[in-house]
């Protein structure tokens, strides 16, 4: 069965890596010319993927994997939809800078059970990702992720003044949902944006047809956004953003059902999940003189469950908790982040060199506090980051680009270690050369720094956390080295290009969390490389990406949790029409069976896998603003497990029990939209 199984799946995918190129290679010569509707859809850029302005994926997502499938050195983890985890080069989700509309939305850690990141793809108008930190510009370990959502006026077609935008999707496993959006423009020079999405969940099953439990909820997002142009360079705009996950889920929804079940039964804990971001924003626009944008935001992240106990093991352990051995309550953590971002960029031409000069200031403050039953439960804490960064492009008439920068960053904490005030000044020196029309090389080498941390914010040690004013914040280097190709008419291709980078990372004083406290776990060492192969022939566009994580910590030899190891993946967009389009993915992953020592459990070895999506766009002339969508997710309803999810096993009183967090299995999705 199994053979068979393999053929079916081998038939499928050679048809269309067959036909799409033969329908390609037929109409080479007359190449569609696309609508000039107003797209919805999320522009993708990244660094570690060469695209030209012409090339920028346009996609149409639910899930934040569907964006982001396609960058190498990027994957995201965790099948909860409160447990979406960005992965970067091995580095997690707290390790990078995320901002939407210019809003730092990286909180602290909520709770090691769950993600931080509450977004949702369809109300994205790009994200840019930068994979690794090769500039002064981020002031993290790992890289950064810019999401930036749709404006009122970027959706009117030419001629209109008001429009709205109606959709419904249904997924077989397990999951349906719609969405409003009214938008236009106020005055001459104001413009508006009402949006309103709710997405209802249910247990969905794996590929061995084993049916989840403790994910059916609810999902809303609500934001309004108005700006105003107050003459050719200047544009102000406020936004509030919304975003509410609840519904009766595992006590620990990063672990997948067998462990829930072993540990807990059946039992499920009522969660409410919250983001709400407020952001006034400026953007000042005089030309190569000076383009800045001012973020002035409040994001605050909220998490509020009802913890029961009946005849099972405790979840939370007595101590600490308000009113003695009372191990049932309702727990609140409050993360907020109020801040401001501004960052600046000016060109100065002359004779033989440009110089681009982008230089800003960061100022955030962030608090967490959590309560059991109304009571306080651990310390609040407080941390404060103030930086300021310049760094500057000079290109020269030879074909050399040289980029130094140099970043202060200060930071201050107070909290459940005691006060730890560090500062650091960091460096940045890039260079890229253009060999010809098509041929570049480059190599950066930046300094990195990363302030301690809060306590995991929900955890049941918060209330047992001891001082360790000692604790030395992360600092390290990150060096990459690559090239980057593009021409046309190349191979048969109207398009054709390449781009490999080669990265050392190193961390110093990598901080590992402890029972009851955080200590430096000395140096961590994380290296490998990129690649992308992008062709273009017709209405054909093919993109290859093969990325490859290797990690080490030198005093062990053992290598990070969840280093994603290596993936290969496969991209093909095709226009049959004017009217209609095909899209398939494909994910490939090597198995890894280099795991650290659990100690008192057993980190599995992460087994290869290969998962195949295909989907459908149809836009009929005829019905002007329809948009229908139909596609299948896992065709060949793959059992597997993301190598950057939890997999571990555990030795319990009832036998041995995994905490494997199995993706989804196969889900046909159609979807359907009108414009108006």
């Amino acid at each position: 069965m199994k053979k068979k199984h393999n053929q079916l799946r081998l038939a499928i995918i050679n048809a269309v890596l067959v036909s799409m190129p033969a329908a390609a290679l037929a109409d080479k010569a007359k190449k569609v010319e696309m609508d000039t509707l107003k797209v919805w859809g999320t522009s993708v850029e990244s660094s570690s993927v060469y695209l030209n302005e012409g090339d920028i994926n346009i996609k149409q997502a639910d899930h934040l994997s569907d964006l982001l499938v396609d960058i190498p050195g990027v994957d995201v983890g965790g099948t909860h939809s409160i447990n979406n985890r960005i992965n970067i080069r091995g580095f997690q989700d707290e390790d990078l800078e995320m901002t939407l509309d210019g809003a730092k939305i990286q909180n602290a850690n909520m709770f090691h059970h769950i993600g931080n990141l509450l977004i949702n793809p369809d109300i994205l108008k790009a994200a840019d990702i930068q994979v690794g930190t090769n500039s002064v510009v981020n002031g993290s370990l790992g890289g950064a992720v810019s999401f930036e959502t749709k404006d009122g006026k970027d959706l009117l077609r030419s001629g209109e003044t008001m429009g709205a935008r109606v959709s419904g999707n249904y997924n077989s496993n397990a999951e349906y949902g719609g969405s409003f959006a009214g938008y236009g423009k106020l005055t001459d020079n104001s413009d508006f944006l009402a949006y309103y999405r709710q997405v209802e969940k249910q247990d969905w099953t794996d590929g061995d047809g084993t049916e989840n439990f403790g994910v059916e909820g609810t999902i809303y997002n609500a934001l309004i956004k108005v700006g105003v142009d107050l003459d050719e360079s200047n544009r102000v705009s406020f936004s509030y953003d919304r975003l509410h996950d609840e519904g009766d889920y595992s006590p620990r929804p990063d672990f997948g059902r067998a462990y829930n079940e072993a540990r807990t039964g059946d039992y499920t804990f009522p969660t409410e999940y919250d983001r709400t971001t407020i952001t006034l924003k400026h953007e000042l626009d005089l030309g190569d003189k000076l383009y800045m944008t001012t973020s002035v935001y409040s994001n605050e992240n909220e998490l509020e469950r009802f913890e029961k106990l009946d005849g099972v093991t405790p979840v939370r352990p007595p101590f600490g908790i308000p009113g003695g051995d009372n191990t049932q309550g309702r727990l609140n953590g409050t993360v907020k982040t109020q801040g401001v971002n501004l960052k600046a960029q000016s060109v100065v031409d002359s004779d033989s060199v440009v110089q681009t000069l982008t230089y800003g200031v960061i100022y955030d403050k962030q608090t967490s506090e959590v309560t059991w039953d109304g009571s306080q439960y651990g310390d609040d804490e407080e941390a404060i980051t103030k930086a300021i960064y310049i760094e500057d492009e000079i290109a020269l008439d030879s074909g050399l680009t040289v980029t130094p920068g140099v970043r202060y960053t200060q930071y201050d904490f107070d909290g459940a270690y005691g006060k730890i005030d560090d500062s650091e000044v960091t460096y940045g020196l890039a260079g890229e050369y253009q060999i010809n029309e098509s041929l570049s090389l480059n190599a950066s080498t930046t300094i990195l720094f990363k302030g301690v941390e809060m306590v995991d914010v929900l955890a049941a040690n918060r209330v047992a956390v001891t001082d360790n004013e000692d604790l030395k914040s992360e600092t390290g280097v990150n060096n990459q080295i690559g090239l980057k190709y593009r021409a046309e008419k190349v191979l048969g291709a109207d398009s054709f290009g390449f781009m490999f980078t080669y990265f050392q990372t190193e961390i110093d004083d990598y901080i590992v969390q402890l029972w009851n406290n955080m200590s430096n776990g000395g140096t961590l060492d994380i290296n490998g490389f990129e690649a992308s192969v992008n062709y273009e022939i017709g209405n054909l566009n093919a993109l290859l990406t093969y990325s490859h994580t290797d990690s080490e910590f030198e005093e062990t030899k053992e290598p990070l949790v969840k280093e994603p190891g290596d993936m290969l993946t496969l991209g093909l967009s095709y226009q049959i029409n004017p009217e209609m389009s095909v899209h398939w993915d494909s994910i490939i992953v090597s198995k890894e069976d280099d795991r650290p020592d659990g100690g008192w459990f057993e980190y599995r070895t992460k087994e290869a896998y290969d998962v195949h999506d295909i989907a459908f766009k149809w836009e009929p002339k005829s019905v002007k603003g329809l948009q229908l969508t139909a596609g299948v997710d896992n065709i060949f309803d793959e059992a597997y497990v993301s190598h950057i999810s939890e997999n571990r096993a555990f030795t319990l009183p009832g036998g041995e029990a995994t905490s494997a967090d199995y993706e989804p299995g196969r889900n046909v999705k159609v979807m359907a939209a009108y414009q108006f």
